[in-house]
């Protein structure tokens, strides 16, 4: 446990900081570009769906990123702790400050007077932002590169603000704008699939 705990703390230290701080800059600025009070349910699943999911995406994608420094990616794989291991400790890590991050925003949408399902809110964005973050993690992981870890949901983001909703289906992320979460069952399966795809895509890197 102390050997995991120890990689957590790396992690936090050399990793994942500058992207919580600009996690925490985005959503401190929603109320400057988004109306955050007194909203209807939808327009509240909206703000949660299109605009603080995105965070994902920036906490999540990242997780292979020191790795990039070909000495620190040897040293990774040399360890007697497998490779698997230390990425399963960040994705955690990560996930946990999604939602704590989270939970803090839908607190504040609430006591802005802002109508909503906080349990169904709360899941449904935590599932989109798995959905999205992992999408990003498959990619990092087969193609070895952050850029299109990252442009890869955010296309996919594009796409469904479109006709999304005829063509991505039960994968359609801004559901609950709607009224509908069973999406959101699909959204979190596929996330913790492809979270673990990219897991096992990189690990086999190290072999």
């Amino acid at each position: 446990m102390e050997r995991y705990l120890q990689i957590g703390k790396v992690n936090l230290k050399h990793n994942i900081l500058p992207h919580l701080l600009v996690t925490v800059a985005i959503l401190c600025l929603s109320p400057l570009v988004l109306g955050v009070s007194n909203l209807e349910a939808p327009d509240t699943a909206k703000v949660l769906e299109m605009y603080v999911a995105l965070t994902g995406i920036i906490l999540l994608t990242p997780v292979f990123l020191p790795e990039q420094n070909k000495d620190l990616r040897d040293l990774v794989y040399s360890k007697y702790v497998r490779a698997s291991s230390v990425y399963l400790v960040r994705i955690l890590e990560a996930v946990l400050a999604m939602g704590v991050f989270l939970a803090i925003y839908v607190w504040m949408l609430d006591s802005n007077n802002c109508q909503m399902d906080l349990l169904k809110y709360y899941g449904g964005t935590m599932a989109e932002m798995l959905f999205l973050g992992g999408l990003g993690i498959l990619c990092y992981g087969l193609f070895d590169n952050l850029i299109i870890g990252y442009m890869v949901p955010i296309f996919y983001y594009i796409v469904a603000m479109g006709s999304g909703d005829k063509y991505l289906k039960m994968l359609y992320p801004f559901s609950m704008a709607k009224g509908s979460y069973e999406e959101k069952i699909y959204l979190l399966i596929a996330g913790a699939v492809m979270i673990a795809a990219g897991i096992a895509l990189r690990s086999r890197r190290s072999g």
